[in-house]
């Protein structure tokens, strides 16, 4: 019998122009968290996401999750203290962050995750930096029935969530495109130049559970890739 997610897109699904907003994450939970319904016809076997996020965590956290019936990480991007992890269809990379000079203030980060099943390369760019490339999941393609999310990791379809593994904080500017964008184009996501996204802020549809809210920035991104 197939699987169903604990919970469907319902009549409070809605479609937003969010430039000059942010989705505030205000505390710890194991029930608050942004779904995502991408524009997806079929599977990926190429991809780019970016989002720009702005906390004062210490911890581990999770900031983008897509999960299907077959792999709870489909995609997947957790910050640790000094390494992000990135999955995807169950396989992950470890990218460790460069060593920073004390900071006086929390900024705003920039971060963009490409992956491509052609060669299993994936990408990940830093405040317009790129680190060194890892290879995941060569010619996997990603499943179709996602459940995609902000802020929670789903260790089952859907659900299952871990409260020393949310993200508090706010996050912005979040995009996922079908394929990989080149270089030029990534630092130029935020002049909105580049191809047609499946989740696009300027147009975002989602759905918000829990306590998290919908907020004007109030500041100017700093972390802009």
């Amino acid at each position: 019998m197939e699987k169903k997610p604990p919970w469907f897109f319902t009549a409070l699904l809605v479609t937003f122009f969010l430039q000059g907003k942010v989705f505030v994450f205000p505390k710890a939970s194991t029930n608050s968290y942004v779904l995502l319904k991408p524009n997806l016809q079929q599977g990926l076997r190429h991809f780019t996401l970016s989002l720009e996020f702005f906390t004062d965590l210490t911890r581990s956290f999770v900031l983008f999750s897509a999960a299907s019936q077959d792999h709870d990480n489909e995609i997947l991007l957790i910050r640790h203290p000094e390494e992000y992890h990135t999955c995807v269809g169950g396989e992950c990379a470890v990218f460790t962050m460069p060593k920073l000079t004390a900071r006086s203030t929390v900024s705003w980060e920039s971060i963009c995750m490409t992956w491509d099943s052609a060669t299993g390369i994936l990408q990940l760019w830093l405040n317009g930096q790129r680190l060194p490339r890892k290879g995941v999941a060569k010619g996997y393609e990603v499943k179709v029935d996602l459940v995609v999310m902000l802020g929670q990791e789903q260790d089952s379809y859907g659900g299952t969530f871990d409260a020393d593994q949310c993200f508090v904080g706010e996050i912005a500017e979040v995009y996922l495109w079908d394929n990989v964008l080149p270089a030029e184009q990534i630092r130029n996501i935020q002049q909105h130049t580049t191809p047609a996204p499946l989740v696009a802020w300027t147009s975002l549809k989602f759905e918000i559970q829990g306590y998290v809210l919908m907020e004007p920035l109030g500041c100017i991104l700093t972390g802009l890739l």
